[in-house]
């Protein structure tokens, strides 16, 4: 559902389009509910429309499971590995994101946008949780209680990353720094710096119903991308740390794996997106291994926390 949505949404807005960036961010604030279509080829459009019915089955799907997962929680009592507030936040942004998209379904409020992609990533997050908590898996290392406030920091910086990179996204700032390190205009200004954190910042159109592009924006667009790089280096440096114990290498050799591969495919794709103008598939991926990156931070501090409640019974684990 996460992957699908965030296609849908960077087709509707232009990613992609032929004569990037003119084309990119146009937006009718009178047909915004219906979805705003801005692809020109057959094949791109039955891809497009594909993925909207797809994601309407599965939200629908998954929506029901997420019903039930909260009634089973609620009924387990003492038996619980997590505790409660989990499966009841689950079920609060399930419900918000429903009526976030039934009832303002429009792509010039950032805060609309910004609340669709860090309500769904919050969704698959703590879902992922749910399930390692209650099937159990290896035993935490050890030494691994001075090493949990290191994953919470890898946790943290992985989910500003995410934040900074929604925030951009929905304020369509990608257009504004065309090189790796080169935006239009001066980004370092006060009055740019407030404007692009301002929370209660609006988007502007022009008479085209085309986003306008301020400097601010170019500021917002080169800090997910600087972030992006001291987040890379944390993750880097971690798990060398982590590598370097015998115990830690055996027992968390699979996630730190994960966490390597989704952290160098980041920093690659990122830079191969602003070589090639930002194309659709490159973009949608991008969005992907972010959501891989967050379930690989949250794996790694599941790892190192030791169990707590009781676990399934090992008939109803998943095999390895």
């Amino acid at each position: 559902m996460v992957i699908l949505s965030a296609y849908i949404r960077l087709a509707e807005v232009g990613i992609g389009c032929p004569d990037w960036p003119s084309c990119y961010a146009q937006l009718n604030p009178d047909t915004e509910k219906k979805g705003v279509t801005v692809l020109t080829e057959d094949s791109r459009n039955v891809a497009y429309y594909g993925a909207r019915i797809a994601h309407r089955y599965i939200a629908s799907t998954l929506g029901l499971f997420i019903v039930a997962i909260f009634i089973v929680a609620l009924r387990q009592g003492n038996a619980r590995t997590s505790h409660v507030v989990v499966p009841i936040a689950i079920f609060a942004i399930t419900v918000f994101l429903s009526l976030l998209g039934y009832y303002t379904p429009t792509r010039s409020n950032p805060l609309i946008t910004m609340g669709n992609l860090l309500g769904g990533m919050a969704l698959l997050g703590l879902l992922w949780w749910l399930m390692q908590r209650d099937t159990g898996g290896a035993e935490a290392p050890s030494a691994s209680r001075p090493l949990i406030p290191l994953a919470k920091i890898a946790l943290l910086l992985v989910l500003l990353q995410i934040v900074l990179g929604a925030w951009s996204s929905a304020n369509y700032a990608s257009a504004n720094c065309p090189g790796l390190l080169q935006c239009e205009g001066n980004i370092l200004a006060a009055n740019n710096m407030a404007d692009a954190f301002n929370p209660a910042r609006t988007i502007e159109l022009d008479a085209t119903g085309q986003v306008v592009r301020v400097e601010s924006l170019g500021l917002l667009s080169m800090a997910h991308r600087l972030f992006a790089l001291l987040t890379a280096g944390y993750l880097a440096w971690l798990v060398r740390k982590l590598k370097s114990g015998a115990e830690m290498k055996v027992k968390l050799g699979g996630t730190l794996v994960a966490l390597s591969v989704f952290s160098i495919g980041q920093v690659a794709l990122g830079v191969s997106m602003i070589w090639l103008d930002l194309p659709l598939l490159l973009v949608s991926l991008h969005n992907s291994l972010a959501a891989g990156l967050l379930l690989s931070s949250i794996n790694l501090l599941h790892r190192l926390t030791p169990p707590t409640g009781s676990p399934l019974p090992a008939t109803l684990r998943p095999h390895p």
